[in-house]
């Protein structure tokens, strides 16, 4: 491997001469300027750039560590976050947990001991955890989208209940009044809060709600099962709402399996806007969440947390308000 010393025996200079203009520091002449880079070409050398970096107590490497890359929603808070660190000279280094809770204690071990300056994490979905590992952290952490009680962290979350809130009112407004609730794990904040938005407006509007929720994953699978497991129970349904945009496309297969067509038998609404949404026949509405700018100010939060290291510091909690998209999917009951 071609190392600091090879270039400066190349250029015939001292290995300090070659740092020096590696690292723009301090006068050399432009005849040494130029013998330095015809000998970095010729050996076709790279600086080890955690290796500079480190010398000025910081990798510039933050880790992001997310539950399952083949879901759509978090490459784009991924997206969020990677846009703006590259854009402050920052490289990610990424981690899929799987939502193993044991392979993500890995990841945030590993990636402290890698002396990475920061982490931005997505838990994975799991009942009884430890908190040890985010406790004893000495490495900056910020948590999106699935908050956890017990943890002290800053925190870049969706307006669940509020959001879920206004789609099941949407519903309403346009006659609905079997309005079924497809959940995700129901230990976890996320589906609760999500429920409770839902069971808020159908008691607001003196609604039934025994019998009109299930809880499952937030997959396509379990949205499949879910909606299977309705029509087999209920006697009839006016709408669907599907807490992620995923449980949502796993209905629209079963509803479709039925016979049955959308919106004109069962209208249906999700909660994401994950890119394919819109593409649905018909397009789906759904309510938006900002997933890109979620990552954006993790980022933000990240960054400003590293640099008032050991001062004092408050913990951040950041809510980021939904919106309703009204596309083709909900039809209007009288």
């Amino acid at each position: 491997m071609v190392n600091l010393k090879n270039v400066a025996k190349e250029a015939g200079v001292s290995t300090a001469t070659v740092s020096r203009f590696i690292n723009n520091k301090g006068y050399i002449s432009d005849s040494l300027k130029k013998r330095i880079r015809l000998a970095i070409k010729k050996l076709n050398y790279y600086p080890n750039k955690v290796a500079r970096n480190l010398s000025k107590g910081s990798t510039r490497i933050i880790g992001i560590i997310i539950p399952d890359i083949t879901n759509p929603f978090f490459p784009e808070i991924v997206k969020g976050v990677s846009d703006l660190l590259f854009q402050k000279n920052y490289y990610v280094h990424l981690c899929s947990s799987e939502n193993d809770p044991k392979k993500e204690e890995t990841f945030l071990r590993d990636l402290k001991s890698m002396w990475i300056d920061g982490i931005i994490i997505i838990p994975s979905d799991s009942e009884n955890r430890s908190f040890d590992v985010f406790n004893k952290s000495t490495c900056p952490i910020v948590i999106i989208d699935r908050e956890i009680i017990g943890l002290e962290l800053d925190m870049v979350i969706a307006d669940n209940k509020n959001s879920a809130y206004t789609a099941t009112d949407y519903l309403i407004e346009n006659g609905h009044k079997k309005i079924l609730f497809l959940g995700g794990l129901a230990f976890t904040l996320t589906a609760q809060k999500r429920f409770q938005g839902w069971e808020k407006a159908m008691k607001e509007n003196n609604l039934p709600t025994d019998g009109l929720y299930l809880w499952g994953k937030f997959t396509i699978e379990s949205g499949y099962k879910m909606m299977l497991e309705a029509f087999n129970n209920l006697s009839s349904i006016d709408a669907v709402f599907a807490s992620n945009d995923l449980i949502a496309l796993g209905a629209i297969k079963a509803i479709r399996e039925k016979n049955l067509n959308i919106p004109k038998d069962i209208s249906i609404i999700g909660f994401d806007d994950i890119n394919i949404s819109k593409f649905l026949t018909p397009p789906l509405t759904v309510i938006h969440q900002q997933i890109y700018q979620m990552g954006r100010k993790a980022s933000e939060i990240l960054l400003d947390r590293i640099k008032k290291k050991g001062k004092e510091y408050v913990i951040k909690k950041i809510i980021v308000p939904g919106e309703l998209i009204i596309r083709e999917s909900v039809s209007r009951r009288e």
